[in-house]
């Protein structure tokens, strides 16, 4: 039940808020708190069988304590037993609130005197009554006595039948002081303390027990303490004579200063009113401070400067947050929940340093640690109350996460998140109207277009949704000989898209053919996305004569034609071309025809006719020097290439007759019988003309190699 109500009040005060899209509230939820606490303010805490005792004075110096440790939420109300002698009953001596501060508390304790009678146990009682009518998260009996009551004979018997939601905690006082057995299963405690030295150890036990404080390690003999997770205050009690808490030093050498003064408990020098001053014992021993600090401590390792302290103890608040995560069907961890896609998901908790993303490792000093959290998904509240890694279904709309953590048994945070879920919407592309159009000599008939009609989510658009959108782009796929011809893409009525081929100037001489084609749309609204697509076919019949729709085709074949034509006139079998054997420059051997001048080695030249060579269909001529330069006697030798690779020698005439110039050894000399003179050769041949001492000797199919 306890549980339960502080959940629903965490949740009444996080619903309280109005946050847009996304928002985190933390609230710390310390619980409530009350302490019944008996004084016992008898004589025999302060002279007992005639001798003068400091019970007295660590009674007092224990409420001065609990006094200084009252949280916010914390009330203390102190019964003396002083107020039941003589069967009186009355209510509180003194009610203490932890708002009111420690400084003030710890004042009105300290300054608190009453008279000293007998121990009623009627003050017990009364105090106990008092309690079970309160409502709180936690509720204490404490006792501070000397155990030597009057009016009760089984204090055990007693505590036994308490109701479950009371704890007792009873602290006896003195070398006389009776007990209580102790049972932890049914929250009943009991301490002892004969001596100064024992108060100052159980007192912090008490306290930590009784506030639910969450004390960090210290190491008495450096005062250096460390912890690994953030925090965001740190309560120090040092007890002992001359205590001073002057700081903390950070891992970095800062010291930190307390948030407001330290508080000092100590000692009272006056037992009760009818006593007087200087009688009874003062323990002056019982001397401590209380310091608090508030800061952003980073996990680290720090150390006390504090003085003249024999028992040290540190309480501490993480400074954390609660933060929910989402992670994805890809395993992807979503922090930012200001917008999700519709779908399913895992839900996650961790915690975060104070007003930061940073992530909080697990750690001891944060105790068991539990998380709930309340989905409410377009207004409706889930029924599951989902724990971390549970599976979350989550829908189209409004979505607020709840979530609460709670740790160190009572300390609980929680967060409110408000988003949007979005959902990726599809288009659906319907074909409604198609046509057939007319391709003809004029143009194109152009006088309806192809319907489409579209859905998202399969409904129908809306006005103000059709309005968002722009139209699909368009995609013609194939290949088509025409490019004068594009495909008009625009809006309709609400869901009607609209289909049309637009001709560029006059057809084209090429056959028109079917379009095939693809829509695409895609839209973003915020973070959302409309898509889809569409495909069709603009049909196209083209009516014109052929010579119309081949125009193109009879160009290119013509053109093709033209060019085989060519190409042909340059295979060898129809160009007549020189023999390849012939040289660029013909070896040419000049011999003495007389004894005493030596042979000598010379080269002549073959020049090709260009535009012989380039024209199709036209044999290749060129002409051959076979004497060296310089030397005359004889022309040059013209020749044309004929079937075979072979060639003839145009001008052969002008070697007829001549007597000293031979071609193969024979002079050349017209035929018998009146035909006609010619040569042909396949420019193997060896040509030899002798003239003013000289022989020259030249195979035009031989190179020279000087």
């Amino acid at each position: 039940m306890k549980r339960i109500t502080a959940i629903l009040m965490v949740f009444c005060l996080v619903f309280s808020v109005f946050m847009p899209m996304k928002a985190q509230a933390v609230v710390t939820n310390a619980p409530t708190r009350v302490i019944n606490l008996v004084y016992d303010d008898s004589s025999s805490m302060i002279e007992t069988g005639g001798n003068w005792v400091d019970t007295w004075c660590q009674a007092k110096y224990s409420m001065e304590v609990f006094a200084g440790m009252l949280g916010e939420n914390d009330t203390m109300n102190i019964y003396v037993m002083s107020d039941f002698s003589g069967g009186r009953t009355a209510g509180p001596y003194l009610t203490l609130s932890g708002a009111d501060g420690m400084a003030e508390n710890v004042r009105k304790v300290h300054s608190m005197l009453t008279q000293a009678y007998d121990t009623q146990f009627n003050s017990v009682r009364k105090a106990y009554s008092d309690l079970t009518k309160l409502t709180a998260d936690e509720k204490w009996l404490v006792v501070l006595t000397d155990g030597q009551f009057q009016g009760i004979d089984d204090i055990d018997a007693y505590f036994a039948q308490k109701e479950s939601d009371v704890k007792v905690m009873f602290l006896g006082m003195g070398p006389e002081a009776d007990g209580i057995k102790a049972d932890s299963n049914n929250n009943i405690y009991f301490y002892k303390a004969e001596t100064n030295k024992e108060i100052l150890k159980n007192i912090t036990d008490i306290c930590t027990r009784i506030f639910n404080s969450d004390r960090l390690d210290v190491n008495s003999a450096s005062r250096t303490f460390s912890f690994d997770v953030p925090m965001g205050e740190l309560v120090v009690f040092a007890q002992g004579s001359n205590v001073e808490i002057n700081g903390i030093e950070g891992p970095s050498g800062k010291l930190y200063k307390s948030a407001t003064n330290p508080v000092t408990v100590k000692y009272s020098e006056v037992p009760a009113t009818n006593f007087e001053k200087g009688t009874g014992v003062i323990d002056e021993g019982l001397l401590g401070s209380i310091a608090t600090f508030r800061e952003d401590f980073v996990a680290g390792d720090y150390k006390l400067d504090v003085t003249g302290a024999e028992t040290i103890e540190i309480y501490y608040k993480p400074n954390v947050e609660i933060m929910a995560y989402l992670i994805d069907e890809a395993g992807v961890e979503l922090s930012d929940l200001s917008a999700l896609e519709q779908g399913e998901y895992t839900i996650k908790f961790g915690f975060v340093k104070g007003g930061t993303k940073e992530k909080v490792n697990e750690s001891k000093l944060l105790g068991e640690v539990t998380y709930e959290a309340v989905v409410t998904n377009n207004g409706i509240t889930h029924e599951n109350i989902y724990n971390s890694g549970d599976r979350i279904s989550l829908e189209e709309g409004d979505l607020s996460i709840d979530a609460v953590a709670h740790f160190l048994e009572y300390n609980t945070v929680a967060t409110h998140i408000d988003c949007s879920i979005f959902k990726n919407k599809a288009v659906d592309f319907k074909l409604d109207d198609d046509f057939s159009y007319v391709m003809m000599s004029e143009g194109l008939n152009t006088d309806d277009s192809v319907v489409f009609n579209l859905k998202i989510d399969g409904k129908n658009f809306t006005n103000e949704q059709w309005d968002a959108i722009d139209a699909p782009k368009i995609e013609v796929f194939g290949e088509y000989p025409f490019d004068n011809i594009t495909l008009e893409v625009k809006k309709g009525g609400v869901g009607e898209i609209l289909v049309t081929p637009v001709l560029d100037g006059k057809p084209q001489g090429v056959t028109y053919s079917d379009m095939n084609f693809k829509l695409f749309l895609t839209h973003s609204d915020g973070i959302e996305t409309w898509a889809g697509e569409g495909s069709g076919t603009v049909k196209i019949v083209d009516e014109r004569s052929w010579i119309e729709r081949n125009t193109e085709l009879f160009i290119k074949i013509l053109i093709s034609g033209i060019l085989l034509f060519i190409l042909i006139g340059y295979l060898p079998f129809v160009k007549h071309y020189l023999p390849k054997a012939l040289k660029k420059k013909p070896h040419i051997q000049v011999d003495p025809l007389e004894l005493g001048m030596e042979s000598k080695k010379r080269q002549g030249l073959l020049e090709k006719n260009f535009l012989s060579t380039v024209i199709p269909y036209v044999p290749q001529t060129g002409t051959i020097k076979f004497l060296p330069k310089g030397v005359t006697g004889a022309s040059p030798l013209k020749v044309k290439g004929i079937s075979g690779r072979r060639m003839i020698v145009t001008n052969i005439r002008a070697y007829e007759n001549r007597e000293h110039i031979t071609f193969d050894g024979e002079v050349i000399r017209r035929p018998e019988g009146g035909e006609k003179l010619k040569f042909t050769t396949g420019g193997s041949v060896t040509i030899v003309m002798e003239r003013n001492g000289w022989r020259y000797t030249c195979v035009p199919t031989q190179e020279n190699n000087d």
